[in-house]
């Protein structure tokens, strides 16, 4: 089964991604509702959870990924796979669900903000160094490329834009924005 899996492609047209992009703005400004400048200000004043956060999500997160296709040896292109996802941002659907289970949506924000504008440095670095410690998978890698322009001006699209949206109707619309919520 893994050597048929190699072979497939997924391929996705302009129409679906930006549908699929404009769901998770429109998730990201949903959960955007619920924010205050206040609860950004409280973070940079207690800079701990930040630091922690980045910390597991840049390091610890793709060093246990790596740890973990070592002693599972999957074919390459599931390793590479695995390295991928460890190496990309944590997405607007954890704000989402974080809201969902009343915890520190700011928090969770404020690590995807910061990791998604991180992204077009910290993802290639972490994927590349990674997926280059893995003799089977340093091979692959030949063939992957990243537009760094498409990963800015997603992450402005389903992140920056519905987040300012969000928090700008939360202030100026209070009644609207519990009646969404």
């Amino acid at each position: 089964m893994q050597e048929n899996l190699d072979h497939v492609v997924l391929s996705f047209n302009k129409e679906s991604l930006m549908l699929l992009n404009a769901c998770i703005a429109f998730i990201m400004f949903g959960v955007a509702l619920d924010l205050k400048i206040d609860h950004f200000k409280y973070l940079l004043k207690r800079p701990k959870a930040i630091l922690i956060g980045l910390a597991s999500q840049l390091v610890l997160l793709p060093m246990l990924t790596f740890a973990l296709v070592l002693l599972l040896k999957p074919s390459p292109s599931i390793a590479l796979g695995m390295i991928l996802v460890a190496s990309c941002p944590g997405g607007n659907v954890s704000n989402f669900y974080t809201s969902l289970s009343n915890g520190n949506v700011a928090l969770s924000v404020s690590l995807t903000a910061i990791t998604s504008s991180l992204a077009f440095l910290a993802t290639p670095l972490n994927f590349t160094f990674w997926a280059n410690q893995y003799a089977p998978t340093a091979t692959v890698l030949k063939a992957v490329h990243l537009n760094v322009v498409d990963v800015i001006v997603t992450v402005i699209f389903i992140l920056v834009i519905p987040l300012i949206l969000g928090m700008w109707v939360n202030k100026k619309y209070p009644t609207t924005t519990f009646k969404i919520a």
